[in-house]
């Protein structure tokens, strides 16, 4: 078949029980190709042979050819179909964490008509971890989506929140374009320290360390609105004691990069310390990853308030968008990268603060809030599978807060869901219960929960696409 007809292909598929995306078509080194599914497996659908091993082909319209969209048959088609993450091309960016891997398409369709970068493939090894997968398999989920909603423009690949070079290297070897170093276990909590032993340690720090002291006391910060803050001696020795064994290990983490990749865009985690970030912090920060030759692309601080998981911000307003302001203000004086807020899921009342402060040069990540839109379909379509998700969310509490900074307690909770369930769903506590959740649901009644979702699949992108797009509103 020289000119593929994919209307006929189409209904060929329909009657097979095949699901073809007709936005899907594209053309690639001079064939035409589309994307379709069955039974939960993602093909490359094209009417002439492609460079790839594992391909089926059905004999009837002519040739026709689907390969299975699995690792081995990426790699081979990823050239010819332009499916490679890339770095970063625009001011502001945002990632959509995708845990069931479901939903690329759906995010791509939120992103349309906003100027925003999307980094469609985001997850740490702490998520991994709970959802069974691997790196390879997120960003193969990903790599769907692109060829679903045949996108043609760039998106970025994150590996979230890296503490080891193990893993590291894992998210090399996939192909990632993005690396979140987190180091926020590996801070010195100064507060637990008595001033003589401030002293003491600060006499130990490295050379390069008190030349970041010596050359930034005194610094004065002017923000967009007029204020003047100037920086502290002694709060720039604290934060020299707080960050400096931490940034080593960045540092190291970083070479490991260069060694394998020349291009990839670095952000740096601190925004789970407990500590809520200092411009003096920041500052240290940016200058001993400067010093080192770090090419640092974003820096994620931790702000004053709480940015718990699946709910808007709680704290004042005023105090974190005087944060904002600060740390903004450094960006611009200090230049070569952006600010990252994490846990942004659903922060609607600080969007315009941030976006405003920044000047709409900023990183976003969201992960969690998808999730709960997949919940939302649940809850409005099956009240039986969600009664029963509701009651293992209940049962594996205290296992899934592990490592969630979360406020619910389980006496919060009835045994059993009441009254209208997307009502339900929508209180503060119920969607911090479900947001932390996703590992014990996904091990439990990962199938019945995807078998539904693939039932009303269109119902689902709908959720999600509108959902984000309420964030990339607010934030664009």
């Amino acid at each position: 078949m020289t000119t593929p007809d994919w209307d006929t292909i189409a209904r060929f598929f329909e009657e097979r029980d095949i699901r073809f995306y007709p936005c899907s078509v594209r053309q690639a080194g001079g064939i035409s190709v589309a994307f379709a599914k069955h039974d939960g497996q993602g093909f490359v659908v094209s009417t002439q042979p492609l460079p790839v091993d594992g391909q089926i082909t059905i004999i009837s319209l002519g040739d026709l050819y689907l390969y299975p969209l699995d690792w081995n048959n990426y790699l081979a088609l990823r050239d010819l179909l332009a499916l490679h993450p890339s770095t970063c091309s625009r001011p502001a960016s945002f990632g959509t964490g995708d845990r069931l891997g479901m939903v690329s398409a759906a995010h791509l369709r939120a992103f349309e008509g906003h100027d925003v970068f999307p980094v469609l493939a985001q997850q740490s090894p702490r998520e991994l971890v709970r959802t069974g997968r691997d790196f390879r398999d997120v960003l193969i989920s990903a790599v769907a989506g692109v060829l679903e909603a045949g996108y043609t423009g760039t998106w970025g690949a994150d590996a979230d929140h890296i503490k080891h070079e193990e893993q590291l290297l894992q998210a090399i070897h996939a192909g990632y374009s993005m690396y979140t170093v987190d180091v926020s276990d590996r801070l010195r909590d100064v507060t637990r320290l008595t001033q003589p032993e401030i002293v003491d340690r600060a006499r130990t720090l490295s050379p390069l360390s008190q030349s970041i002291v010596r050359d930034h006391v005194n610094m004065r910060i002017r923000t967009e609105d007029g204020e003047v803050y100037t920086l502290d001696a002694q709060r720039l020795v604290q934060s020299a004691i707080t960050f400096e064994e931490a940034l080593q290990e960045a540092c190291r983490l970083y070479a490991t990069l260069k060694t394998h990749l020349s291009e990839f865009d670095f952000e740096l985690s601190i925004d789970e310390s407990s500590q809520v970030s200092t411009p003096e912090d920041h500052v240290y920060v940016v200058e001993y990853l400067r010093r080192s030759e770090v090419n640092l692309w974003s820096l994620a601080l931790r702000f004053p308030g709480e940015f718990q998981k699946g709910v808007d911000y709680k704290g004042d307003l005023n105090e974190l968008g005087r944060a904002f302001r600060l740390h903004a203000a450094l960006c611009r004086e200090l230049q070569g990268y952006r600010l990252s807020l994490h846990s942004g899921s659903d922060k609607f009342s600080i969007y315009r603060l941030f976006r405003e402060a920044t000047g709409g040069n900023f990183h976003v990540k969201t992960s969690g809030t998808s999730w709960l839109q997949a919940i939302q379909l649940i809850a409005q379509t099956d009240a039986v599978l969600f009664t029963e998700l509701y009651r293992l969310c209940l049962l594996y509490l205290e296992e899934s807060r592990r490592g969630y900074q979360v406020s619910i307690r389980p006496e919060q909770f009835p045994p059993l869901p009441t009254g209208n369930l997307s009502d339900f769903l929508a209180q503060p506590h119920v969607r911090q219960l479900f947001h932390i959740s996703y590992g014990v649901l996904l091990e439990e009644a990962g199938s019945a929960i995807r078998d539904l979702l693939d039932e009303h699949e269109q119902e689902h992108y709908r959720l999600v696409a509108e959902h984000i797009g309420r964030h990339l509103q607010l934030l664009a």
